[in-house]
């Protein structure tokens, strides 16, 4: 009996050692947030930046375009921004997203350290590239993957395929949709 018991919780102990912790404290426009605000909600959680000039726009275009044909309440967007320089204006970046899909909200960090602590989380690759010959002076280089979380703040997908069959495909069993 006792090992059973013993088994049962070495088990009990490794599953939970096991489920990372994806939550976070970044700035929003209702002030500091983390996954425990948005419980309920089916999270597609994107990393980049507003002067993005065509992944950026191009991945979130192709989101909403798939998320507008399944019309679920539940589904919404958090956009962590890469940029904190030129994204620091919540307002500016918050109606900047809600152009591609309105259930959204930007997220911006304190600082470059708080960024990169949270993009680690997710292993989000980026990296700011000087462009001193360029009127954007700079560019940010990143990974492109969109992080699917459930009701409870749990990542339960990644997309990293954004082929409007895959896409469709894989926002239909995340939210249970047809």
């Amino acid at each position: 009996m006792k090992k059973r018991a013993f088994v049962l919780v070495f088990m009990l102990f490794m599953i939970s050692a096991c489920h990372k912790s994806y939550d976070f404290s970044l700035n929003s426009e209702f002030g500091r947030v983390g996954l425990k605000d948005f419980a309920g909600k089916k999270l597609i959680v994107y990393f980049g930046y507003t002067f993005c000039p065509d992944v950026c726009p191009a991945t979130l275009s192709l989101l909403s375009t798939q998320l507008k044909k399944f019309n679920n309440e539940k589904a919404y967007v958090l956009f962590i921004s890469l940029d904190l320089q030129r994204d620091k204006d919540i307002r500016a970046t918050n109606e900047w997203l809600r152009y591609f899909y309105p259930n959204a909200t930007s997220l911006i960090a304190d600082d470059e350290n708080e960024l990169a602590r949270v993009a680690k989380t997710f292993g989000v690759l980026y990296e700011k590239i000087p462009m001193p010959n360029s009127a954007m002076k700079y560019t940010v280089a990143h990974s492109n993957e969109a992080f699917l979380l459930d009701e409870r703040g749990r990542l339960v997908a990644r997309i990293s395929d954004f082929s409007q069959k895959n896409l469709h495909k894989s926002l239909k069993e995340f939210l249970g949709s047809t």
